[in-house]
């Protein structure tokens, strides 16, 4: 499988045996976990998608069509970040990269919780208490300028699934049933007025490979153009990303959708690159290898 498009270069590589269950990026302090190669199930069977449909008023399998069919893929080595890009890292990017006020606006149209600096030589802040939630409202080339500037990517929409679902095909990140305390969603614990929860919360709904929040807080960019029949090809062994496209494929739904079935595993959509529609988006960065320079992270799933 090509997990890197030509405009995706791959992460520094850096010659070492893959074997790390996961690694500190010296960079940006993301920690990621190696999802081992092997074979997983990916998208829906029509049994699969009708009883999607079904859990939520206004449900319809015509929308989730694109979601088949269902099929086997083997995926290399590769490594997920464990959880999703802060606003003290995203502020620490602009800190460093001091983007014009224009190229701001294509980074991060809205900077909710991350304050700009009154005076050129001053760090962009963090609102207080916001620190460890996820970046939000960050468009694709927010994303994928960040990971750059980590010595990371994006992942594939392979890889996204993957690390999300683990290798048995289960409809959730935690499992086949519903959990409303699994995951920071419009329902479950959220109190009025409260949107995204820090991004080691709800360690109960962590993916099998111990990602956290792959269903709910934040939707998450990945590299790929969307393509709505790209699963027929995928299906056929053929796993390169799709080359051209509208729309960048975004995944796992955020902490104000109501759709239950949208926090499914094999959800998919695409979004608009920037401004549109982006509110609650933010990133999961990956890797091939570890870069040099990494620490080993002990880390328990």
């Amino acid at each position: 499988m090509t997990t890197n498009t030509s405009e995706q270069p791959p992460c520094e590589q850096s010659g070492r045996d893959m074997t790390l269950e996961s690694w500190t990026n010296p960079r940006d302090g993301s920690v990621l976990r190696l999802i081992p190669a092997d074979e997983f199930i990916m998208g829906s069977t029509q049994e699969q998608i009708e009883a999607a449909s079904r859990m939520d008023v206004w449900g319809h399998p015509a929308l989730l069509l694109h979601e088949r069919p269902q099929f086997r893929a083997l995926v290399p080595n590769y490594y997920l970040g464990v959880y999703a890009v802060t606003n003290e890292q995203f502020a620490a990017f602009l800190s460093e990269t001091r983007p014009t006020a224009d190229k701001l606006v294509r980074l991060a149209p809205t900077l909710e919780r991350i304050i700009a600096p009154p005076a050129p030589a001053e760090p962009f802040r963090v609102a207080p208490d916001f620190e460890r939630h996820p970046a939000i409202h960050i468009s694709w080339f927010g994303a994928e300028a960040y990971c750059r500037w980590a010595g990371l990517r994006l992942p594939t929409e392979v890889e996204w699934e993957k690390g999300a679902r683990g290798t048995d095909g289960r409809l959730f990140p935690w499992g086949n049933e519903w959990r409303e305390d699994a995951l920071r969603w419009c329902g479950g614990d959220r109190r009025e007025g409260e949107t995204t929860a820090p991004v080691d919360a709800y360690p109960e709904g962590r993916s099998p490979y111990g990602i956290f929040q792959m269903a709910g807080n934040v939707e998450e960019w990945c590299a790929d153009w969307f393509q709505w029949d790209a699963y027929r090809r995928y299906a056929t062994g053929d796993l390169r990303p799709p080359f051209t496209g509208k729309d960048r494929v975004v995944r796992g739904g955020t902490c104000l959708r109501w759709q239950r079935h949208h926090f499914r595993c094999a959800h998919r959509r695409g979004n608009a690159t920037a401004i549109v529609n982006i509110l609650y988006t933010g990133i999961r960065c990956a890797c091939d290898a570890p870069p040099p320079g990494f620490k080993e992270e002990a880390f328990d799933a």
